[in-house]
């Protein structure tokens, strides 16, 4: 529906009801990346350090989506008005430069083999980067005023921000330049996915993103054991026995044989089933499992670790796309007609931009799900969390926690996780493909 004069109470009313449910939301997701981050060493992963520093300002862009219309109602040279623009010019666009920042590691992870330990080593510039060059326009902003005019801050719809009569300025210091981002980042992975379309076959089902942790040396099997007297267990049939070329009998053995006073106590025989492998995959390939080696992995990539990461930013930046692309329609409609509302733009760009801290915990989430599951177990009383060993007295007390965490992410192995070099991912377990049954014969 468009307007020519404003939106109406009740627009307004919907505007600010969907501004504020969305930011709370966005600010427990944000406050869960903060709290198990920085708390918690099973999330404390190189491709989520990224995001918990995004997560500082999607808070201050859910502070401002909090404060609402009130700041308009509160007049334009209020200072809750003012304080409001602020924020929005602070932190609404930070999301977009860390998805550039994530882009700009997986070019270097790719093209430049760099390991976690440089990528980290240049943290510091990004947070200089993103959270600096948006403070100096936010800040300076707050001073500018010209009597034609007036001052650049006050009511732009939704929420104060840059006022109407300085409409330009929203694209030159803030969509211009997250599209610019948004734009690099995007040529960064389209460079990527053509190294990733060649290897295609060997990364086939590695690239789903539930796959946590698809680097693997071993492959766990499922073994049953029944243990009783002999008398009572059935033993493999030959006709059973002969269905298998794997299974095996384990007879000749000194000692072992029946007849040698009485029947053999500890008998075991394993069978093999047949290989799941060979199996007809019932799920499209996107959304197989893929598990390699981490020989296999090298082959590909001397830093393995990069794939992961270069996973978990494709997921970042397309969040980004879901946010910037509807808002971004909206500003273009204000621009071709600045005499008009697009209520249906407006409104589902109310509903995106506080979404930036959902969105991030999805992907936070998706990338941590083991540690996720651990966490869970912890609060129904079926584990313990890590920090109840890291917090205690003496050198065990918060400053323990501390070392711990920066031992947590000291080593320079892989860029998918902190906590371990990439030879520890190699030992974690895949889903089995192989069953092997054991049954031990027993005799009283």
């Amino acid at each position: 529906m468009d307007s020519t004069l404003d939106l109406t109470s009740g627009q307004k009313t919907a505007l600010m009801i969907t501004e504020r449910v969305v930011s709370v939301f966005s600010i427990l997701g944000i406050f869960f990346i903060l709290v198990t981050f920085y708390f918690l060493s099973s999330f404390n992963k190189p491709i989520n350090r990224l995001v918990f520093y995004a997560s500082f300002g999607n808070l201050g862009m859910n502070i401002a989506c909090l404060i609402s219309e009130d700041g308009i109602s509160a007049g334009p040279l209020s200072p809750l008005c003012q304080f409001q623009a602020f924020l929005i010019q602070m932190f609404l666009g930070v999301d977009a430069f860390w998805s550039c920042c994530m882009a700009w590691n997986v070019y270097l992870a790719f093209f430049h083999k760099y390991t976690d330990r440089q990528l980290r080593s240049l943290d510091k510039w990004y947070l200089l980067g993103c959270y600096g060059a948006s403070f100096v326009p936010a800040l300076t902003f707050l001073f500018v005023s010209t009597q034609r005019r007036g001052r650049i801050y006050g009511p732009a719809r939704l929420w104060c921000w840059i006022d109407r009569e300085w409409d330009f300025m929203r694209i030159a210091m803030l969509y211009g330049i997250v599209w610019i981002a948004i734009v690099f980042a995007f040529a960064i992975y389209v460079r990527a996915g053509r190294v990733i379309y060649k290897r295609r076959d060997k990364l086939k089902g590695f690239l789903n993103p539930l796959n946590e942790n698809p680097f693997t040396g071993v492959v766990t099997t499922e073994i049953d054991v029944t243990i009783g007297p002999a008398d009572q267990i059935s033993p493999p049939t030959d006709a059973n026995r002969g269905r298998n070329p794997f299974d095996q009998t384990f007879e000749g053995i000194p000692g072992m044989e029946e007849g040698n006073g009485g029947p053999d106590p500890y008998t075991v025989e394993i069978g093999v089933g047949p290989n799941t492998r060979d199996r007809k995959a019932s799920k499209p390939e996107i959304f197989q499992m893929r598990s390699i080696t981490r020989e296999e992995a090298l082959k590909e990539n001397p830093n393995p670790g990069a794939w992961l990461y270069a996973r978990v930013a494709f997921l970042f930046f397309l969040s980004m796309l879901i946010i910037w692309i509807p808002s971004s329609a909206n500003r273009v409609y204000s621009l071709v007609h600045p005499d008009r509302i697009n209520f249906p733009l407006n409104y589902v760009s109310a509903l995106v931009l506080p979404s930036q801290g959902i969105l991030n915990v999805i992907v936070y989430v998706l990338t941590s799900q083991t540690a996720c599951r651990e966490l869970v177990n912890a609060l129904r009383g079926r584990g313990t969390m890590p920090w109840r060993h890291l917090v205690g007295k003496g050198r065990g007390g918060f400053m323990g926690m501390m070392q711990s965490r920066r031992g947590a992410r000291g080593s320079e192995g892989s860029i998918g996780d902190g906590r371990k070099s990439f030879h520890m991912l190699q030992s974690r377990a895949v889903t089995s493909e192989v069953s092997v049954p054991m049954v031990a014969h027993t005799a009283n």
